[in-house]
């Protein structure tokens, strides 16, 4: 239950303090950068895990 509610909260504060004010600002090139950390930030805990 805690994990479910974490990840909604972290999925919420993304949408509203990362996603929606970069496509405000019209930057397309913006949210395709945060994609990449973001992949690049679970390919990590990925590679973490498995040592």
């Amino acid at each position: 239950m805690f994990q479910i509610v974490v990840g909604v909260v972290l999925v919420t504060t993304l949408l509203f303090l990362v996603i929606r004010p970069a496509v405000e600002r019209g930057g397309a090139g913006e949210l395709l950068i945060i994609a990449g950390i973001f992949a690049a930030i679970l390919l990590i805990e990925r590679w973490l895990r498995t040592r």
